[in-house]
């Protein structure tokens, strides 16, 4: 058992080391940027939106603010009188691209996919591209024309970009939620595991016509999960484009906050690719359970329960652990203090093993008011109205 564990420790590290390597120069969007040709094709960019959130108004006018304006844009909502509306009238009022779509209520899946297949029928005839973008994040103006410059060069019909959260506080839940986004960043570029995220993404007209993406939208509870293997098993990778990267400014997130919306994205592997939720027993174990093990190991040394051997090996795993946290600190967006960063940093391993613990008791996922109750493959069976 004890080489178990002191195994389990090693792999840990060799898992930290390969993450960065393989991902810092696309996290820190190092390389060459993307080169568009000089007739881009129309697009249409598909933003479904509910609420009013504070910093909303700024990240709908920087999607539009773009050094590349050949696209129209279509925010969507579920009902005529959701709080995002009289926002939405007010930028068409002032951008004549914009158009406001109401969807109507989901009864089949996800109401974000329903938003979405609502804002495709609307679009243009003429538009060669679809872009989807999220409501609350906000991009540099590079961004439009980067993200679908692979596809107008001909080079990809699927492309995705990502965000990064950029922290404004230092509370231990807003620097959770940066470091588990991070993580996933760190992944985009490992082919063999990456796919598209939802609020950065860009699909030509065609693909998703041939592929039969609305079919697979309008029963599932989640767009970029769904679509990543559904892809994948069709040997189309998404092209990942480093530079078509928003910013997520955050700030005040509590450690349930981060534990809620942590659940959600596993929830979202569980109903999706289930092969994978199942894989990733190992994984969590792999990274969630070695700062456990090591923090019993050098307390049970303490009381004569441990090898100094032992200890000794749990030692250094802890030393090498908090030193590869310091070494991501360098990805932050912005500066962050020593202690409150390693504090987070060692939070998120034992949030990811609570999280998916979680993931084993229900079927059922709740979001804004709605529960979803979910099967197989992440297909909706029933949508409940939680008012």
């Amino acid at each position: 058992m004890q080489l178990f564990f002191m195994l389990t420790m090693a792999v840990d590290i060799v898992v930290l080391v390969l993450l960065y390597v393989l991902g810092r120069r696309h996290v820190l969007g190092l390389g060459a940027g993307e080169k568009r040709p000089e007739a881009m094709p129309g697009a249409t960019m598909i933003v479904p939106m509910t609420g009013n959130t504070p910093g909303m108004r700024e990240s709908l006018l920087s999607l539009l603010d773009q050094d590349w304006t050949g696209f129209e844009a279509i925010f969507v909502t579920a009902d005529d009188d959701d709080p995002a509306v009289e926002l939405i009238r007010e930028i068409m009022a002032a951008d004549g691209r914009v158009r406001h779509v109401v969807s109507g209520r989901a009864v089949r899946c996800g109401q974000k996919n329903h938003n979405l297949l609502a804002g495709i029928d609307a679009a243009s005839p003429d538009s060669e591209i679809f872009m989807f973008c999220d409501s609350t994040h906000r991009a540099r103006r590079n961004f439009a024309g980067d993200l679908i410059a692979p596809i107008a060069r001909g080079e990809a019909v699927l492309s995705g970009g990502f965000h990064k959260v950029v922290p404004l506080d230092h509370k231990t839940g807003t620097l959770g939620m940066l470091m588990v986004c991070m993580a996933l960043h760190l992944m985009q570029p490992v082919r063999l595991i990456t796919q598209p995220w939802g609020g950065a993404m860009a699909m030509s007209r065609r693909a998703f016509e041939e592929h039969g993406i609305r079919g697979l939208w309008a029963e599932n509870i989640v767009d970029d999960f769904s679509l990543g293997p559904y892809m994948h098993r069709r040997k189309i990778v998404t092209r990942e484009v480093a530079s078509a990267c928003l910013e997520t400014p955050m700030a005040g997130r509590t450690l349930k906050q981060w534990d809620d919306w942590l659940f959600r994205q596993l929830l979202y592997l569980k109903f999706c690719i289930p092969p994978g939720w199942i894989g990733a027993i190992l994984a969590v174990w792999v990274l969630a359970a070695p700062p456990v093990l090591a923090a019993l190991s050098l307390a049970g040394w303490a009381v004569g329960l441990v090898s100094g051997a032992m200890a000794l090996y749990a030692g250094v795993f802890a030393a090498l652990f908090l030193g590869f946290g310091l070494l991501y600190r360098g990805l932050s967006p912005r500066p962050v203090p020593v202690l409150p960063w390693l504090r987070a940093f060692t939070y998120t391993f034992l949030m990811l093993g609570w999280s998916f613990g979680r993931t084993f008791f229900t079927n059922t996922m709740r979001w804004r008011g709605i529960a979803y109750k979910v099967g197989w493959g992440g297909r909706v069976k029933e949508v409940i109205r939680e008012e």
